[in-house]
């Protein structure tokens, strides 16, 4: 099926205008004059993660039907109400943790949105995600399975040393609320993050309050860097991650640090995924970068192509498909690996086929004296994915 690609960017340019911190209101009443299929609209903005923003924009343009303005209303208090049963959530994990003597680092959802909307309602979020020190995961999860939550895989796993070491995080559910807690005890996977310098209990930590209770996140220029590398492996497609770069740009900017953003990056062999995620935060919403950065951005012809290639796909496809229709995954692949190739990226992804993961470990709970029979796992796993389901 074609589509008209002029009105697919007016739907697109709309959505970008109400995503920013001052938006032209003049500009969203022209682009929303334009508009004559307002569901494409709403499911994009619900879609892109950022459809309280544009909610908050639209309601006062009187040009809008307000059928249009009562289903947004709808939906963005169904939103804020679940926003705030999760937010609440949180605290109380937080709280009982506190009370156990157990250090959590809350980590987007509720207070993200807090940090960079001053609002827990303002940004879209589906589950928590909470950071304990590898020392204490078992703890931590065991204390929430004790009254009622209910984990995916059995607890014991995370005696495991093996998922421990391949692994990065434990999904436990509150089935009375159907909220989903991630427990982290690293943000990293070393198979795609081999020297992760980032102090993540760092006593420079950075504390926002939620209904008057005190919760821990991280530094924001950690902060930073995790939300660019984990929005740029996923290659941007969702508007919503690249409001959270600008907010955060913008707000903090006399903390924000570019020459220890580099420095740290660098360290961590992910300078590319920096650059290009503020490169994308910049195009789309003029977010103000430090020279340093902008220099780096534009002497960087692979940042350039993949920006470009992501913003092209977005700007050019229908709004009405899944994420994974909107990006060419193929093409940014291949602008990976040709930027890393010095660094072995294509021998890394060969080697990464025979690492052991951690679906492997979650195949079969061995003691840990039988770790190395996990390779055994893997290459089963290996053979039954490829061989036996073809």
């Amino acid at each position: 099926m074609k589509h008209d690609n002029t009105v697919i960017i007016k739907h697109y340019e709309l959505l970008v205008e109400c995503c920013r911190l001052i938006p032209d209101l003049v500009k969203i009443r022209t682009l929303s004059e334009a508009i004559h299929d307002w569901d494409s609209i709403i499911d994009s903005a619900y879609m892109h993660g950022v459809l309280p923003l544009v909610h908050k924009s639209l309601r006062s343009i009187n040009t809008i039907s307000e059928s249009v303005k009562t289903e947004l209303k709808n939906i963005n208090f169904s939103i804020s109400r679940r926003n705030m049963l999760m937010s609440a959530e949180l605290i109380k994990i937080i709280e009982l943790f506190n009370a156990n003597s157990i250090r959590s680092i809350a980590i987007k959802g509720p207070v993200l949105s807090q940090i960079i909307h001053n609002d827990i309602t303002q940004r879209q979020f589906t589950d928590l995600d909470i950071l304990v020190d590898e020392s204490q995961i078992y703890e931590a999860v065991k204390l929430l399975v004790d009254i009622g939550y209910e984990p995916e895989y059995s607890i014991e796993y995370l005696k495991n040393k093996t998922l421990l070491k391949v692994g990065k995080d434990f999904p436990v559910t509150n089935t009375a609320n159907d909220v989903l807690i991630e427990f982290h005890w690293r943000l990293f996977l070393d198979r795609y993050i081999k020297k992760s310098n980032i102090d993540l209990f760092s006593e420079k930590n950075y504390h926002c309050v939620i209904n008057n209770v005190s919760i821990e996140t991280l530094e924001l220029n950690a902060q930073l860097l995790y939300l660019l590398l984990h929005g740029s492996k996923h290659y941007w497609e969702r508007l919503e991650w690249i409001v959270d770069i600008d907010r955060l740009v913008r707000l903090y900017a006399d903390q924000i640090d570019w020459k220890q953003l580099i420095t740290m990056a660098q360290e961590m062999e992910i300078e590319f995924m920096m650059y290009l995620g503020l490169a994308v935060s910049s195009e789309l919403l003029a977010t103000p970068l430090g020279t340093i950065i902008l220099e780096g951005i534009l002497s960087d012809q692979h940042v350039q192509k993949a920006k470009e290639a992501i913003i092209f796909q977005i700007n050019n496809d229908t709004i009405k498909n899944e994420h994974s229709g909107l990006i060419s995954f193929e093409q940014l692949n291949k602008i990976f690996l040709l930027k890393d190739s010095s660094r072995g990226w294509l021998r890394q992804y060969i080697l990464g086929l025979f690492q052991i993961k951690e679906l492997d470990v979650y195949m079969l709970n061995l003691p840990n004296y039988l770790a190395p029979l996990y390779y055994c796992v893997r290459l089963y796993r290996l053979f039954k994915q490829n061989v036996l389901h073809r």
